[in-house]
């Protein structure tokens, strides 16, 4: 491998990648899509509509640089302003077994090649079982964004593997809440990842969305 091939290699990822989702409700299995974005440190995620639901969520858009996170909402031609803390971390980091800190981790060694990415079965365990995660380095951080509407903080488990990003999770009962299918590396514009100039500002509501869920747009 030639230096420059090896430093192309190193560089950071950017293109798109598309994540599956599911969770259990009372009506059964809801089913969504997330289209995550990343270019130059910057993050836009996606929301799709849930399936059997008309209306999809807004974007979010995360400016590390400015410790700020947005929430453009296109309906509306408008976007909400938040911080965004150092502490977000992935969304298969909360809904893994046992959030506190004695969970337990283990590297496996085990390697996966899931959407074309390579990435290490890594396992957590904590009092309410063992969940697997895939994790790769590949993509760089994979910031949460229920997590960032919440605010919350990470454990030391978590913060251990902030850095990595979560291919695959499967939970202790088989489910799998969280699945990567597709991975594109390309260019993309930096005006997905900038606020739109006509777009209003708008104070954020008193509280929290409910269930950490940002409002429609």
């Amino acid at each position: 491998m030639t230096a420059g091939t090896a430093a192309g290699a190193q560089a950071p990822f950017e293109g798109a990648v598309t994540i599956r989702m599911s969770s259990s409700t009372a009506q059964g299995t809801m089913r969504q899509e997330m289209e995550y974005l990343m270019r130059a440190g910057k993050v836009r995620v996606n929301m799709t509509a849930p399936v059997g639901m008309p209306v999809a969520g807004p974007s979010l858009l995360f400016v590390p640089a400015e410790k700020k996170m947005y929430m453009l909402m296109p309906a509306q031609s408008a976007y909400m302003e938040m911080n965004m803390f150092d502490s977000l971390v992935t969304a298969a980091a909360k809904r893994a077994p046992g959030a506190g800190d004695d969970a337990k981790v283990v590297r496996t060694g085990k390697m996966e090649t899931v959407a074309g990415v390579t990435c290490e079965h890594v396992l957590i365990t904590a009092k309410a079982g063992t969940a697997d995660m895939c994790l790769s380095r590949e993509l760089g951080r994979f910031v949460n964004p229920t997590d960032a509407i919440r605010q919350s903080g990470a454990v030391r488990w978590q913060r251990e593997l902030g850095n990595e990003f979560p291919l695959k999770v499967t939970m202790p009962d088989g489910s799998v809440p969280l699945e990567v299918v597709k991975v594109e590396r390309k260019r993309l514009s930096n005006d997905l990842f900038t606020v739109p100039g006509a777009y209003t500002k708008l104070a954020m509501p008193a509280g929290r969305p409910p269930n950490g869920r940002p409002p429609v747009g």
